[in-house]
């Protein structure tokens, strides 16, 4: 339970960190990857959203940033399901996709969506 506060802590510093500077820190990541050490035999959904991710950056370049990438991954590891991971995805995207519309800026930290998409998927 402790390593579950701590985790929506640093998930929560990363997204105001990501919004106010449009930035992921490899020292956070590398924090979260340590807290979710527990959960490294849901690797593969880990590196399937890495490699949507990925996929995503090859075809559209720039649209995505490198922390948003490795985030995913790690986001992943929560996720013990094809079902959640999908679930994850599209709350993400919903919810970022709807922020890009009503902002209409045209970068937006995207980190904050995939952290709330995760949890989405992880209570339902």
């Amino acid at each position: 339970m402790a390593i579950q506060i701590l985790l929506l802590l640093m998930l929560t510093w990363m997204s105001f960190y990501d919004i106010r500077f449009h930035l992921i820190r490899n020292i956070d990541l590398f924090v979260i990857f340590l807290l979710l050490i527990p959960n490294l035999g849901n690797w593969l959904f880990g590196c399937l959203n890495l490699s949507f991710y990925l996929l995503l950056n090859m075809v559209a370049k720039g649209v995505i940033g490198a922390g948003d990438i490795k985030l995913s991954f790690l986001l992943a590891l929560q996720l013990g399901s094809v079902t959640a991971l999908v679930n994850s995805l599209s709350f993400t995207w919903i919810l970022g996709g709807l922020y890009a519309l009503i902002s209409r800026s045209p970068a937006i930290a995207f980190a904050p969506f995939m952290i709330c998409g995760t949890y989405l998927a992880r209570i339902l």
